[in-house]
């Protein structure tokens, strides 16, 4: 996988957003700058004989992707016509939308509150979008006495903190408060850097040691960037946190799956 494919899947994303069904031939691809397109990029990343070759390759590729995020391909592909449908219109506006407000630091708290939103696609138990600015608890005593209201005891912000580098608290639905596990995850509006985002986990660890029942081992430390992770860009390197971006937040091909082996 590419870069230029998940900018592939992006333009078709964008295409697709308004009547859902387009028909997109390898003219239609639009430019990447003088020398280059991105259909020329396609096929030699996917050693393609053929521009139509790269669209059908690349559409496979991606849908291979979302199998291993436990999803589905948002749209279908139909060669013979170069018609592309879309079967989650709503997962590809919010494509759409991040895409468009990739790496602007102004819209970063934007990026935080529509990931929370679209988490609940994928969650269940309660998301608590706990970032700075806040629209409501905006004071300091108004934010450590909400976040003691999910098991905190001890004040989280504390100096010139302005969210304790929490963005996202996903609250497990299993344990009772304090004993109740929380996944945290920390929004990067912008592209994948994994020193980066382990750096910036270490101040939401702390504030979550100041839990009262739990570890802060026990949490779930997440970042997810305005971005897509897939294998090739991941080393064997241990990390201190789980890697995520936008297609982990595409529906799920169903709720809960279990295996009796």
């Amino acid at each position: 996988m590419s870069v230029p494919l998940f900018e592939f899947f992006e333009l078709i994303a964008e295409e697709l957003c308004d009547d859902g069904s387009k028909v997109i031939t390898p003219d239609g691809l639009k430019s990447k700058g003088k020398d280059s397109s991105l259909l020329d990029d396609l096929q030699r990343d996917l050693k393609a004989s053929s521009p139509e070759e790269a669209i059908e390759l690349a559409v496979c590729e991606l849908e291979e992707h979302f199998k291993t995020k436990g999803a589905a391909l948002p749209f279908d592909y139909e060669p013979s016509t170069g018609t592309f449908q879309a079967n989650d219109v709503e997962f590809l506006k919010f494509v759409k939308e991040m895409s468009g407000i990739r790496s602007s630091g102004t819209r970063s708290p934007d990026f935080e509150c529509r990931v929370a939103e679209r988490l609940q696609v994928r969650a269940t138990g309660t998301i608590h979008r706990v970032g700075f600015p806040r629209k409501t608890k905006k004071k300091k005593a108004d934010f450590n006495a909400y976040l003691r209201t999910l098991g905190f005891d001890r004040p989280v912000l504390l100096g010139k903190e302005k969210d304790g580098g929490l963005d996202i608290l996903w609250q497990l639905p299993i344990g009772s408060i304090p004993h109740r596990p929380f996944v945290s995850v920390q929004c990067k509006n912008g592209k994948f850097d994994a020193d980066s985002a382990q750096a910036s986990v270490g101040t939401g660890s702390m504030s979550l040691s100041q839990y009262a029942g739990l570890q802060s081992s026990v949490h779930v430390p997440c970042v997810i960037f305005n971005d897509y992770i897939y294998t090739q860009r991941l080393t064997a390197k241990q990390w201190n946190f789980v890697p995520l971006g936008l297609t982990d937040l595409a529906s799920m091909q169903q709720d809960v799956s279990v295996e009796l082996i």
